[in-house]
């Protein structure tokens, strides 16, 4: 062994002795997994032992990786049919929170209920450095960290929310900061301040004394009968965790008051562009006009459309001069036009990266519109459910896209935006602009969501990354006893000497009564 073998050896304690890593993506939407396998990857290549608990086996096995993969899948049609989502139109927000909720209380369930994770549970002979969580609805699964004894990371796939600000020891502002699902900047009206706080003061209640209370209940049924003594409560295992790594970036959300435990990792799962299939190339090469990308992502799929909308997007596409390339699930949709490839799967990442690519047609979800961000292309957002509403109406105020409702959308609108986006230069001069911020970091989102994670396990936990804010009641904290105690001393110091002059001024009006008597009776 070479002496310079050796010395990188000692500056890398990482590759001699690796954190082993409970890493939970209990989620079984694949475009949450996609995003999250990012993390364990990196954590794998540093050398770290990782048992992940999910829903899709890697493609990629690796000696420190131990799966355990819930099966049968949560059937998340079943509860959400796409039919449905095809012609939904935007839901109300407090709906929203209710699906959130209901999807979180019902995957939990269902993923507690695996033989495979109730072994994990009962298990005695485990040990772990970290509990890595995705947090998505399903705060049951931090007892985990409660019985491996071991602090926590949690992965927010969709952004801030007013919770994660809570358990950091912060209170959000209603006043500037729109609630998660709202796409209002901080610059709200009166009625859109109102509404905010509405909806906030909804879901703060709601969370803390229906949603929270049947997470508790979950997670005394699956861990009481092998955990001694008494559960700890989720709201206080909430308080404990070390890190929240946090799907934002500063150049396309708003700023907002912060901790250092709160970590923005925007763009995580974006990585150099890597050489295209030989079929793909050749298409996307020899597009002397363009092209034009679709996708509806990795959950709803092209052979999920009703017919009669696919035959309007096959009607519009064949109008265009630009090649277009579909990501659609069967190559039976019939004739197409020369200038459309179909294929099941698309590497988005490396397609968008092409020079050639003009214009991105997404459903919105917060993963491909960073992915059109970071390569500069105007979007067309056909949002369908969730955040996607909330995505889309960012992209068309930050001026690099447009929006359309599927359920309403014809051929023309389609041709018609298409074309708007392609030829005015105003929409590809913001998508750059948009791309050369969200590009501009010091390091890389991946390479600074790996280093925090490490941190905490070396620091055990490192408690002094988030305020004691956390750990204090509401009043305490908004200075209410302070306020109480000053009202109350200013009260003190008006109220007594009133009094006393008062008392005083009777006692004199008594005295000069007597006096006047006397007088009389002389």
């Amino acid at each position: 062994m070479t002496p310079w073998f050796f010395l990188l050896l000692l500056s890398s304690p990482q590759i001699i002795h690796g954190f082993s890593v409970l890493f939970m993506g209990p989620f079984p939407a694949p475009s949450h997994w996609l995003w999250l396998e990012n993390f364990q990857k990196d954590l794998l290549k540093r050398g770290h032992h990782v048992t992940s608990v999910n829903n899709f086996p890697s493609k990629e096995p690796h000696p420190n990786l131990t799966e355990i993969i819930i099966d049968p899948k949560f059937d998340i049609p079943y509860y959400f049919p796409k039919a449905q989502i095809f012609t939904m139109k935007f839901a109300s927000d407090f709906q929203n929170l209710q699906l959130w909720w209901h999807v979180g209380l019902t995957t939990s369930e269902h993923a507690l209920n695996d033989p495979k994770l109730k072994e994990l549970i009962a298990s005695k002979d485990h040990k772990f450095d970290l509990l890595i969580l995705e947090q998505f609805f399903h705060e049951s699964f931090l007892m985990f960290a409660h019985k491996f004894q071991c602090p926590i990371v949690t992965i927010g796939t969709m952004g801030y929310a007013d919770n994660m600000d809570h358990n950091m020891g912060l209170i959000t502002p209603w006043s500037i900061i729109p609630h998660l699902l709202l796409p209002h900047t901080d610059r709200m009206s009166f009625s859109q301040r109102a509404y905010n706080t509405y909806l906030s003061l909804y879901d703060s209640l709601m969370r803390k004394w229906v949603y929270i209370p049947k997470m508790q209940d979950m997670a005394e049924k699956h861990f009481g009968p092998y955990i001694e003594g008494p559960l700890p409560l989720i709201k206080d295992l909430e308080r404990n965790i070390s890190l929240m790594l946090i799907n934002s970036h500063r150049s396309v959300d708003l700023p907002r008051p912060s901790m250092p435990g709160l970590i923005n990792v925007g763009g995580a799962h974006i990585k150099p562009a890597r050489p295209l299939p030989t079929e793909l190339q050749s298409f996307l090469d020899n597009a002397s006009q363009g092209v034009v990308y679709f996708s509806l992502g990795s959950y709803m799929k092209g052979t999920d459309m009703p017919a009669e909308r696919t035959a309007i997007i096959l009607n519009a596409f064949s109008q265009l001069k630009q090649r277009v390339l579909w990501k659609y699930e069967n190559e039976t949709i019939g004739s197409l036009p020369s200038n459309i490839m179909i294929q099941k799967w698309l590497p988005q990442n490396d397609i968008l990266a092409h020079r050639n690519v003009k214009v991105f047609i997404t459903h919105g979800g917060i993963f491909g519109t960073q992915e059109g961000i970071h390569w500069g292309i105007p979007m067309l957002c056909i949002p369908l459910y969730g955040d996607q509403h909330r995505n889309s109406i960012k992209a068309v105020r930050g001026g690099y896209a447009r929006s359309l409702v599927f359920s309403q959308m014809s051929s023309e609108d389609l041709v018609n935006n298409i074309n708007l986006l392609i030829n005015d230069a105003q929409y590809k001069s913001k998508a750059l602009e948009v791309s050369k911020k969200f590009r501009d970091n010091p390091i890389h989102p991946l390479k600074e969501a790996s280093y925090w994670i490490e941190y905490i396990v070396r620091h055990k936990g490192a408690p002094y990354l988030k305020s004691y804010g956390a750990s204090i009641p509401l009043y305490q904290y908004l200075l209410l006893d302070v306020l109480a105690c000053g009202l109350l001393i200013v009260f003190a110091a008006v109220w007594i000497p009133w009094k006393l002059i008062k008392f005083l001024k009777k006692l004199r009006s008594k005295e000069s009564n007597g006096r006047l008597e006397k007088l009389k009776k002389n």
